[in-house]
């Protein structure tokens, strides 16, 4: 036990001590995974602690299946008979061995990070994605992404955020596309790509095998083309390599990682860094990666420069124990709802490398998007490949002149002097003059721009 603990100080000493900065640290784990409480084996006390101290990973969530449809294909050694959606106390109930109670067990910030969730809706039905951290099981009817949006909009993530979510082996649903994740339960395409995107926040590029009991497997190949299908349709998505666990292998199912930057091991920054997209997928299980442009983390929206301005790009990439090995760089970029992204740059590099640099690309106008693809040559001949999160580049974006004033922030349609509050469990805000506002309790309060996202304004308000 005590070599245990020796060698997570060490691999913690090494995340913290790679940075570009005092705040860009890379943190490696997995975002979905399963145990018996869905179609998985094993309960989530022992899940988090083989992520821990066997698979040396630095985060773990545990997604369930939220729907009893779940229980149907499963072996007869990776079920319960029991799923969430038929007993919530395995999701949320007060007993240590809840899903929700093993996480907050397990969790410990700057050690390791356990994250709970959801897997939600049927392939058949739109595909699954994730739903992380919200308290309670998800009980809209399956496949139904517009129920889902709508609660959503109503309920708050375990850091009183919007929930995030991701999207699950995109293309799986092979005889009907076009309801991937719930494209046929809104009105248009465009409202889609709104609604669903408010908190669509990761895709898998990687993925699986999910049904191996073996350790270190090289993933599938990689879901690349539907990484870019669904960067052109205007998502704002960055790539994961997830394991899917159904065996006793949470973590180390494959050497495939999900990198999260982050400034330090700790929940609300691993979440808050998922909801930035500042997550990489990577073949290599310790491939450290950071690239930016402008100063700014891949996964960021930027005000676009001028047309044809050069691109400031850095990287940084650091394999601890490959530190000779060969990288391609490859530069994508494409346009929202235009050019598909293509590869437009090509550049070598040798050996980890701290200060490098990328002063070939142009900002070519329009809503353009970037990232870059890694391949790694190993001692071994085997080709380790990593895909970063894009950066946006909106036009229209920039900041005002130096000395522009600022305009008073004030609550539209409110009294002057007033802001906006609501209740975290209420679908509707209000103006703070507001008699109704001031039933709203402390520990249930939120405002001005929280207040306001995902609800609609009391009618009548303010009321006197």
């Amino acid at each position: 036990m005590l070599i245990r603990k020796v060698v997570r100080h060490i691999l913690i000493v090494f995340a913290l001590a790679f940075s570009l900065g005092a705040q860009d640290k890379v943190f490696f784990g997995n975002l979905h995974s399963h145990t018996s409480y869905s179609d998985g084996s094993g309960k989530p006390v022992a899940a988090y602690k083989h992520a821990r101290d066997v698979a040396h990973v630095d985060f773990l969530a545990i997604t369930e299946h939220n729907h009893a449809q779940a229980e149907q294909g499963a072996s007869a050694d990776r079920r319960d008979g029991i799923l969430i959606a038929k007993d919530h106390d395995l999701y949320s109930g007060s007993a240590a061995t809840s899903l929700i109670s093993a996480a907050h067990a397990a969790n410990e910030d700057g050690s390791f990070v356990a994250i709970y969730g959801q897997e939600f809706s049927s392939i058949s039905s739109g595909n699954h994605v994730n739903v992380f951290e919200i308290s309670d099981v998800i009980t809209v009817p399956n496949g139904a992404f517009d129920q889902l949006v709508t609660l959503l909009e109503t309920v708050r993530d375990s850091r009183n955020k919007q929930p995030i979510v991701q999207f699950n082996h995109p293309g799986l649903n092979d005889k009907n596309p076009a309801k991937d994740y719930g494209e046929d339960d809104f009105a248009s395409q465009a409202e889609w790509v709104e609604k669903v995107g408010k908190f669509a926040r990761t895709i898998a590029i990687l993925n699986g095998p999910h049904d191996v009991k073996t350790t270190d497997n090289r993933p599938p190949g990689s879901l690349e083309g539907q990484y870019l299908h669904y960067l052109q349709l205007g998502f704002h998505l960055a790539p994961v390599a997830d394991q899917d666990n159904h065996y006793q292998t949470w973590g180390d199912a494959t050497v495939a990682r999900t990198g999260v930057i982050a400034p330090a091991l700790t929940k609300a920054d691993i979440l808050d860094a998922i909801d930035q997209r500042h997550v990489y997928a990577t073949e290599d299980k310790n491939l450290r990666l950071i690239f930016k442009v402008d100063g700014h983390l891949m996964g960021d929206e930027i005000p676009a420069p001028a047309v044809g301005s050069l691109l400031p790009i850095t990287f940084s990439i650091k394999d601890d124990d490959e530190p000779n090995a060969g990288y391609s760089i490859e530069v994508f970029s494409g346009v929202i709802a235009g050019t598909p992204a293509v590869e437009i740059d090509k550049l070598e590099t040798d050996g980890d490398t701290t200060n490098g640099q990328i002063d070939s690309i142009k900002y070519e106008g329009g809503n353009q998007f970037l990232f870059f693809k890694i391949t790694q040559v190993n001692e071994d001949g085997v080709k380790d490949r990593a895909w970063t999160a894009p950066l946006w580049l909106v036009p229209g974006t920039a900041a005002p002149p130096p000395g522009t004033p600022t305009p008073p922030v004030t609550a539209q349609g409110c009294p002057a002097g007033d802001h906006f509050v609501a209740s975290k469990k209420r679908s509707i805000y209000h103006c703070s003059s507001c008699r109704d506002a001031h039933n709203i309790s402390e520990t249930n309060l939120v405002v001005d721009d929280d207040a306001v996202r995902g609800r609609t304004l009391h009618e009548g308000c303010p009321r006197k």
